[in-house]
Formats: C-alpha cells, structure tokens, sequence
C-alpha cells in the first residue's frame, strides 16, 4: 500500500529512539626538588562560598542526527558524545566477565563540562554511569550494592577524582539538595532527578576525596541560612567496575621546572579539582615570597592556581584552581585572578592574560608611567601589578604590546585592568 501512495518504505527505527519512546509513553501513563615547595599536607583556613558546579547539559539527538527529542525537561542527551563515551567506557569493562554487553546500553542523559563526560545508562534493567575526560574512562558498577541512606532511597554510585557525584534518588525527592563542605569551601545546590530511574549527576568543583557530601530532599524555595548542610550525609560510593587510563597524553609536559614543580602543589593542594592534570602545558609563570601563580592550557581551556603563605595572618596556607575562565573571540584577553598575598603591607597581585601562540615578549603599560615586561610561554603572559595602578574598577585599562621573536608587532590595544 506505501507503494501506491508513493510513501517511503518501513524502516527500523534505532533501539535507542524506541527506548525513549517508551519512556515518553510510560511517563504519561503513570506520570628536581626545591625547598619552597615541597609536597606536604596542607593546612588551608581560608572559607569561600563556591557559586554552582560545572554542570551543562545539552540536546539529545537521534543517530540520524534529526531534530531534538527531548525525554526529560531537566536533562537532555548528546547523542555523539554519548556513543563516544561509551565506547571507551565499554573498551575498559569488555574484558569483565557477566558485564552488560555493548549492545545492551541504552543512555538515558549526558551531563558535560569543559573536561568531563558523564553518560546515565541503564542495561537489563540496572543503571551504571559512564564517564570520560580526555585521557581516562570510569565505570561504575550496576552489580555493586548501593549504600542506601537510613530510610531512604537515595545513594550514591560513582564518585571520581575528576568531580563526579552520581547516584539514585530517593523517588519521593523532587531534586536532591546537595551539601558540599571541605576545608576552603562550601556549597549547596538543588541537583535535578531523572525519572524514570530517579538518577542525578552532579558535576563538582570540589575533590570529592576531600569533601563531605551531605543530601535531601529539595526543600522548595525557601532561602538557606549560612552555613546550612542538608540532613543526610551521603555514603560512598561502591568502587567502581573499571577506571583505566584509556589515552594518555604525549610527549607528556615537562614538570621539571620552577613552574611544574609549583603546579603540582598547587594541584594536589587546592580543593578544586584539576581532570587531566598531567595534560596541561604550563605557561607564564610568576614567583613571590612563599607564593607563586601559574597559567595552564589544555586545548583550548585556560586554567589559573594559584597560592602559598600569605593570607589572613600572613602564615596561613592556601591554594585555589580557576577554571572558569573568560574565553572572549579575539585571541588576547586578559585571565581571572585574586590577590594571592601581600608584600608588606601591600597586596600581590597578578595580572594574567592569553596571547598568540607565536608570542615572545608582552610589555603591559599599567598607566604609571613605566612600561613592565611580562613573563611569557605558551600562549599566556603574566606581571605583577606595579604600585600605583587606578582604582577604578569599572574603566581602568591597560595598554599591551605582544610581540613575536623578531621583534613584529602582533598585538597593540588595551584590555580592562579589572
């Protein structure tokens, strides 16, 4: 008969696109060593409240890559990252014996940042999550028991050194509230549910390693005092099915120098967790009394630690991780940063920027009457800020001239000194 009307033949449509049919009609049915920076435990005093995670989500897509089919309003699915992913994730636990074969994966959600993949899936009836940054695959494992809370139904089912906190949730929760607190910070945020199978993903910018997660149920719209955790503290994770350095990077960026040996302890001190860490080319690198800021790439993410002696009493330890970097069009552009100690009675600061690659020399006019050369390497500069800059916070500018090795000028402008 479709031949008659001129109508194109039956085709079989992906098992995948069926799964989420599925979902969408059920759910209507039922609704060398140096002594500055040795490697030690860190002593951090320092309390900041860290706005949200790094959590995005984007579209699901069919394998024809028609239009969005969107199968929760608080997820979505990208469907080429989600094959890519549990591709190397299935390369990792093909080898377990009794593991849910390849064919057998249906994914439910992605949740993306700059660094990390994580892919919700369920297989003969039991959900495992999948995640993948640049050179490592974890799986968690569907067999493990999870530590349920007391008279709950809410667990955790992954936790990873790159940040992710993934779970089930109690069905009777609208979101999991999420409390996050380790020794330099403390966050709370309302963490999305995926129904059916009541599972969430939450992307952190804390180590979870040294971080108390505590749970609930979203308690609506009412503002949290200071200082507020939610009610349950979440258990562990079960150890995870396979975790597997999947695609190293190579040649692997030299550490052995003021800047990498630095980089690693601020890394390994700061609270903020680092995915990919040992990938990361190390730029500008600026050094001051018992404190130091250095700028690394990776791709196209600029990443800023910085930290040391120096805050509050002058003495006490801390390190911090920017990643959240601006990342304007055009290829010079001045870097996040905070003041990271104080000489004398006056405060340290950097002044942190990108440049092109081909880059030799930066010279930075801070409007005081002399001009700084800064530090340059891969792509990035930086300088202290002289004394004597303008307060204005909302207009002040600095002049800059890069440069290449012949002394051509790449660059001339202004950025904002703020």
């Amino acid at each position: 008969m479709t031949d008659d009307l001129g109508l194109p033949g039956r085709r079989e449509l992906p098992p995948e696109v069926l799964d989420n049919l599925r979902m969408t009609v059920r759910e209507g049915m039922g609704k060398p060593a140096r002594r500055r920076w040795p490697i030690v435990a860190a002593a951090a005093a320092v309390v900041l409240v860290l706005a949200g995670a790094l959590v995005a989500t984007v579209v699901i897509r069919e394998p024809d890559g028609q239009g969005p089919v969107v199968a929760n309003p608080d997820f979505s699915l990208d469907w080429p990252k989600a094959v890519a992913a549990m591709d190397r994730c299935w390369a990792v636990v093909e080898s377990k014996a009794g593991f849910p074969g390849r064919n057998e994966w249906v994914p439910r959600f992605t949740a993306v940042s700059p660094s990390v993949t994580v892919v919700a899936v369920v297989a003969r009836g039991k959900p495992f999550f999948c995640e993948t940054t640049l050179m490592t695959a974890t799986v968690s494992d569907p067999d493990a028991a999870p530590l349920y809370l007391p008279g709950t139904g809410t667990a955790a089912l992954l936790m990873t050194p790159a940040g992710t906190v993934a779970g089930i949730a109690d069905p009777a929760w609208p979101k999991v509230e999420m409390t996050g607190q380790n020794e330099a910070s403390l966050s709370t945020r309302d963490i999305p549910v995926f129904r059916p199978g009541n599972l969430f993903v939450h992307l952190a910018p804390m180590k979870p390693s040294r971080t108390t997660y505590a749970v609930g149920p979203t308690p609506g719209e009412q503002s949290r005092p200071p200082g507020y955790h939610a009610p349950y503290p979440l258990r562990p994770a079960p150890e995870p099915a396979a975790t597997k350095l999947d695609k190293p990077v190579f040649p692997v960026p030299d550490r052995a120098t003021p800047a990498g040996e630095f980089f690693n302890v601020c890394v390994e001190r700061a609270s903020e967790v680092l995915a990919d860490r040992d990938a990361y080319e190390l730029g500008a690198f600026l050094e001051g009394e018992d404190v130091g800021v250095v700028v690394a790439r990776l791709g196209g993410m600029v990443t800023v630690c910085q930290g040391g002696l120096g805050y509050g009493d002058g003495k006490t330890e801390y390190y911090r991780i920017m990643y959240d970097q601006p990342k304007p069009a055009g290829p010079v552009y001045a870097l996040r940063t905070e003041t990271v100690g104080r000489t004398g009675d006056k405060p340290l600061n950097a002044y942190l920027g990108v440049v092109p690659e081909a880059a030799a020399a930066v010279k930075l006019d801070f409007g005081t009457g002399k001009t700084v050369d800064a530090v340059v390497g891969a792509g990035t500069f930086g300088a202290w800020m002289p004394d004597g800059v303008s307060r204005d916070y909302e207009n002040a500018r600095v002049g800059i001239t890069v440069l290449d090795a012949a002394g051509a000028i790449l660059h001339q402008g202004t950025l904002p000194l703020y």
